[in-house]
C-alpha cells in the first residue's frame, strides 16, 4: 500500500512526465526539451522517450506503480515510465549535475529529489519548470563527529510523515564511550522556520551500510561487520511513533538499539557481500529482499516476530543474469531491478525450482518449494545435511528423517532438539522436482532466537 505522500505525488505525476514518440538518438548527457513556452502557466515536464541507449541505474524512487526518478552511475538524475506490466516505455534525465551520491535517492518536499553523499545531504530543485533538475543546496552537512571524521553511510529514505532518514558512521559520544552508529532523521523546516535539529532514530553497534524502512516503521538495516567473513548480519528494528506525533504529555520514549537479526551465511552468497535491500510484499507476507550483485542473487528473508525478537527463513529467490545493483516493489507484487543494462522486471509467475521458505515445524524443519519433489529422492535422508551453529559458539551435524506432505510440496525434516540462538544451514544435495528440474539453489538458512 502506498504511503499519503505517494498519494499526493500521483496528481503531479501527469504534467511532470509525458511520453513523446522516438525522436533522433542523443547522448546521455544532452538536455531534455522544453515544450513549454516560458509564458506558459502550466508545469513544464521530464519528455520522456524511447531511446535505444538503457541508462545504468544505482537506485530507484517510485512515484507511482508505473513511473520512477532513478540515479546512474554518473551520479545524475532521470525519470522513466512504465507500462502496467513493467515493461519499459522511456526514459530521459532529470539532471545533468553528477554528484558524489551514495546508491540511494528519495524525494523529498515540493517534488524535490534528496540524494547523499558521505558528507552531505543534498536536496534538488527544478526552480525554472523546465523539466530539468538546476538548483542543488546542502541540506545537512554538519552532525556530532563531522570534524572527527564520522560520514554518512546510507539513506536517504523518506518516511510516510515526510521525515527523511539517513546512517551515520560509529561515533563515541563521550571520551571512552562505544561508538555507535546512529540512524538520524531530518525535518524540512516550515516557511520561516530555522533548521531543525537532527532526531536520533536508532542506534547501532555496527555500521550501518544500507536500510530500508516499511509504512507501518519497520526498519531493516544490512550491519557492516568487516572482521567477519562467515556470514553477514541484517537487523530488524521496530521504531517508536515519532515525538511529534504522539500526545503533548507523553514522555520521549528511550531510543531503541539496532541489532544483528539474521546472518546471512557467506555460502549461500557465494561469499558476495549484500549491498541493498527493499520490503516486499507478496500475497500477505512481507519479505525483505536484499542484493548481492557481485554473484548476481537475490536473497529473500521471510521474518517470523518470535516474543520480542525476529527471526525466519534465508534463502536464494533468484539468480539474475546480469548484476542487480537496487530493487524496489512498486506494488502489486511487482518487483523492479536496476543495472548496468537499465530496469529489469523480476517476474515472480515465471520462478524456476526452488525452496520457497523454511520455517520450525513442532518435531523438526519444514522446507517449502514451488513445486512438487521427486518423492524418491526426497525421502531418503542421505538427501540432505543439515548443520547447526550456535550464537555463542560451537557447531554440530543434525540427523534428519525426511517426510513428504501428500501435496508434495512440503517436506518435514524431523530432527528433536532444536535450540535457540542458532543458525541452520539446510542443504538439498538432491532433491529434483518430480518433473527432473534441479533446485535454482540447494541451499537455505532460518536464525532461531527463541525456541
Amino acid at each position: 500500500m502506498r504511503s499519503p505522500r505517494f498519494l499526493i505525488l500521483s496528481l503531479f505525476i501527469g504534467s511532470l512526465l509525458t511520453f513523446t514518440q522516438p525522436s533522433p538518438l542523443l547522448g546521455q548527457d544532452e538536455p531534455a526539451v522544453d515544450t513549454n513556452p516560458p509564458t506558459s502557466r502550466e508545469r513544464s515536464f521530464v519528455q520522456i522517450r524511447e531511446q535505444e541507449i538503457k541508462p545504468t541505474v544505482r537506485a530507484i524512487a517510485p512515484m507511482d506503480d508505473n513511473n520512477v526518478f532513478f540515479l546512474n552511475r554518473r551520479g545524475q538524475i532521470g525519470a522513466a515510465k512504465f507500462s502496467p506490466g513493467l515493461s519499459q516505455i522511456g526514459w530521459e534525465l532529470y539532471s545533468h549535475v553528477k554528484l558524489n551520491a551514495l546508491t540511494a535517492l528519495t524525494i523529498g518536499p515540493n517534488y524535490s529529489i534528496i540524494t547523499a553523499s558521505p558528507t552531505e545531504l543534498t536536496q534538488g530543485f527544478d526552480t525554472d519548470a523546465d523539466g530539468t533538475l538546476d538548483f542543488f543546496q546542502a541540506i545537512v552537512s554538519d552532525w556530532p563527529g563531522r570534524s572527527e571524521g564520522v560520514t554518512i553511510t546510507a539513506g536517504p529514505v523518506t518516511q510516510p510523515n515526510g521525515k527523511v532518514l539517513f546512517a551515520l558512521s560509529p561515533c563515541a559520544a563521550e571520551k571512552e564511550a562505544t561508538p555507535l552508529a546512529k540512524l538520524v532523521a531530518w525535518s524540512p523546516p516550515g516557511a520561516g522556520e530555522e533548521a531543525k535539529p537532527l532526531e536520533v532514530v536508532t542506534e547501532s553497534n555496527l555500521t550501518i551500510s544500507a536500510f530500508a524502512i516499511n509504512d507501518s516503521g519497520l526498519l531493516a538495516c544490512r550491519l557492516y561487520m568487516p572482521e567477519y567473513e562467515d556470514g553477514y548480519y541484517v537487523s530488524l528494528t521496530e521504531l517508536p511513533t515519532p515525538v511529534a506525533e504522539t500526545a503533548a504529555d507523553t514522555p520521549p520514549l528511550p531510543i531503541p538499539r539496532t541489532l544483528p537479526s539474521f546472518l546471512i551465511p557467506a555460502e549461500l552468497t557465494k561469499k558476495a557481500a549484500p549491498t541493498q535491500l527493499s520490503f516486499f510484499r507478496e500475497g500477505k507476507t512481507e519479505k525483505v529482499i536484499v542484493t548481492c550483485p557481485d554473484s548476481k542473487q537475490l536473497i529473500e528473508i521471510e521474518p517470523t516476530k518470535i516474543g520480542s525478537t525476529w527471526e525466519g527463513s534465508i534463502l536464494v529467490r533468484a539468480i539474475t543474469g546480469k548484476a542487480v545493483m537496487t530493487l524496489i516493489d512498486m506494488g502489486k507484487g511487482q518487483l523492479l531491478a536496476g543495472s548496468d543494462d537499465g530496469f529489469i522486471p523480476m517476474e515472480s509467475s515465471k520462478e524456476s525450482f526452488r525452496i520457497s521458505r523454511v520455517s520450525l515445524a513442532e518435531d523438526g524443519i519444514a522446507l517449502n518449494f514451488t513445486a512438487p519433489v521427486d518423492r524418491f529422492a526426497a525421502v531418503k535422508p542421505d538427501s540432505y545435511s543439515v548443520r547447526a551453529f550456535s550464537l555463542q559458539g560451537g557447531e554440530s551435524s543434525l540427523v534428519v528423517q525426511p517426510v513428504i506432505e501428500s501435496d508434495g510440496r512440503t517436506v518435514i525434516l524431523k530432527t528433536p532438539n532444536l535450540k535457540a540462538r542458532t543458525v541452520l544451514r539446510v542443504v538439498c544435495q538432491n532433491v529434483p522436482s518430480e518433473d527432473g528440474k534441479k533446485l535454482l539453489s540447494t541451499a537455505a538458512s532460518y536464525t532461531i532466537h527463541e525456541r
